[in-house]
């Protein structure tokens, strides 16, 4: 098993920009896209029937007009995953409790200049659109590989244990355990120690017999405990989703708060209140 990096593909770039400039799960992605490229913003407003072809046309140049780091972060990326690739996946495995069904299959990377790293399927895309600004040195790529196929690993787990879950919920869960897993020390010597992952989940608290913890911590602990006492991935799993299903509305809600807002959260300290506010433990 191992990943494959991808040559970037214009096609693919363009419809990513396309699904989330438009989506209806994560309308605050339009902003974040917008905030990132102002310049295509006010093309995209001057050509609103033509969206498709406008945003074609501005990568093209914006692509050209940065090739040379562009093409400089893409060797990063590729060099780090070929040193480390084969690794992280057997210790992310192990961690997940997890066995492929095929040694034969793979992960494939694609480098982007989209400012988001989301995934389909077996592949996820890692944003480089810091080469724009300069940077060609990708460090994180690492855990972020570890956060985004954690994701595509938890949902097979999920579909092999035949459990459903809400489109709020499923997001909370594997937003979690993602930073979770990317935080455990068996990374050590691979990657730099730190929490890799989205304010909009690692910001929620809970108040538990009468404190309050964040989400990430109290799941943190729970992990922690459950492998030190010999408990399988799938033991935390089920622990997870029980907790979660009980504070399901509370949990849509952050999630609503976050669709209205999005980083604005993050830059005002009263949203950043509001959002912090407990959820409490049922």
């Amino acid at each position: 098993m191992r990943i494959v990096v991808l040559e970037s593909n214009e096609g693919v770039e363009v419809n990513l920009f396309l699904k989330f400039l438009n989506s209806k799960e994560y309308p605050q992605h339009r902003n974040i896209i917008f905030s990132c490229f102002p310049e295509l913003q006010s093309k995209i407003n001057l050509q609103k029937e033509n969206e498709k072809s406008t945003i074609e046309g501005f990568l093209r140049v914006v692509r050209e007009n940065n090739k040379a780091n562009i093409q400089k972060s893409i060797s990063f990326v590729k060099n780090e995953i070929e040193k480390h690739g084969e690794k992280i996946l057997k210790i992310l495995a192990d961690l997940m409790n997890y066995k492929w069904k095929s040694e034969s299959e793979g992960y494939f990377l694609m480098p982007t200049i989209f400012p988001l790293s989301p995934f389909k399927d077996n592949t996820f895309f890692f944003s480089i659109y810091k080469s724009l600004k300069g940077i060609t040195e990708y460090p994180k790529v690492l855990s972020v590989s570890v956060h985004e196929i954690s994701h595509i690993i938890l949902f097979d787990i999920l579909k092999e244990k035949n459990v459903e879950l809400s489109r709020e919920l499923l997001y909370f869960i594997k937003e979690l355990i993602a930073p979770i897993l990317v935080y455990q020390d068996d990374f050590s010597g691979i990657f730099k120690r730190e929490i890799v992952g989205n304010y909009n989940v690692l910001e929620v608290c809970f108040e538990s017999n009468n404190k309050i913890i964040r989400a990430f911590d109290y799941f943190l602990e729970m992990f922690v405990n459950n492998r030190s006492d010999g408990k399988d991935f799938s033991f935390f799993l089920d622990q997870m989703i029980s907790i979660c299903k009980k504070i399901e509305l509370e949990i849509k809600g952050k999630k609503d708060f976050d669709n209205k807002y999005g980083t604005q959260i993050m830059k005002a300290p009263n949203l950043l209140d509001e959002f912090r506010k407990p959820i409490k433990l049922k």
